[in-house]
């Protein structure tokens, strides 16, 4: 399964301020994974110039786990790059 698979892929980000607008996938760059609990993968993007955090719910935690590698080692690409990519087999 490719990650632009998962339902609700590329998570939408959240941010604040009034300037802010939320960034289209393309433009959304990783930047830090902060962490995973249970099936949610949290992290931080940036784009044109501001920070915003987002969360994505996956199916399992099996999968939150390797989404977590997957976009520790896709910084710097945007979300909508690395829709590509395989999720390792169950």
């Amino acid at each position: 399964m490719k990650i632009r698979e998962l339902e609700h892929w590329p998570p939408q980000p959240s941010g604040s301020g009034k300037s802010f607008n939320l960034p289209l996938p393309q433009e959304s760059m990783i930047e830090k994974v902060v962490n995973v609990i249970n099936n949610d993968v949290h992290f931080i993007g940036t784009a044109n110039g501001n920070e915003y955090r987002c969360r994505f719910e996956a199916p399992s935690e099996k999968v939150a786990l390797d989404l977590k590698k997957i976009l520790e080692s896709s910084i710097g690409k945007s979300l909508l790059s690395i829709g590509n990519v395989d999720l390792p087999a169950n």
